[in-house]
């Protein structure tokens, strides 16, 4: 009997430390772009090649779930970020009259490059709603002749409230933080509207 009690006494005290440390993981599915994305780059005047690093970040913790505000219970994931950074820094140009082209077919042409400096996802549970969050910061750089043109670094924070924060919800908050972040970027850099 005391065997048992001590057997059934170490396997909570594991449960118990792995719910602790977030030790369970969640992959946040891909971004889904707008139907209407096509359509609007179909109507931008100018291609700008585009290139996204984002390493690093597909395969790292970018967060946790977090159970009372401080428990975290699940360490969260998004493997399709470089992806995700592409489809909303994609919305951003192409509200701008720019189509995101993938690589520069000339070494003289002009490439916007874009580099994920630091992401947060995290999902808090505040008892009666949860608060998905993301934040990230977006370097960027105009690069023409292999030389700088411009160059910038901004930041975003997405947040708000709903009635859970699992992966749909962290999901969203994600694409929000991606694309008001790229749309940062793209004002810093002077690539507001083509007239």
């Amino acid at each position: 009997m005391v065997r048992r009690l001590q057997g059934l006494t170490w396997l909570l005290s594991v449960a118990a430390l792995t719910l602790l440390t977030g030790c369970f993981a969640s992959e946040l599915p891909p971004l889904e772009p707008p139907p209407a994305l096509e359509k609007l780059l179909s109507v931008s005047d100018s291609a700008i090649p585009v290139r996204i690093q984002t390493e690093g970040f597909e395969n790292r913790s970018l967060g946790s779930q977090y159970l009372f505000f401080i428990i975290p219970v699940t360490r969260v994931y998004a493997p399709t970020l470089a992806t995700d950074l592409r489809t909303q820094l994609s919305i951003a140009c192409g509200m701008r009259g720019y189509r995101c082209r993938e690589e520069p077919t000339t070494t003289s042409q002009r490439v916007l490059e874009i580099t994920v400096r630091d992401l947060n996802v995290d999902g808090y549970d505040l008892l009666v709603v949860r608060k998905p969050t993301s934040s990230v910061t977006i370097a960027a750089r105009i690069v023409e002749n292999g030389e700088v043109v411009r160059a910038c670094e901004e930041s975003y924070t997405a947040t708000n409230t709903s009635h859970y924060a699992f992966a749909a919800e962290l999901q969203h908050a994600l694409g929000e933080s991606l694309l008001h972040g790229s749309y940062r970027v793209l004002d810093c850099l002077g690539l507001k509207q083509t007239p």
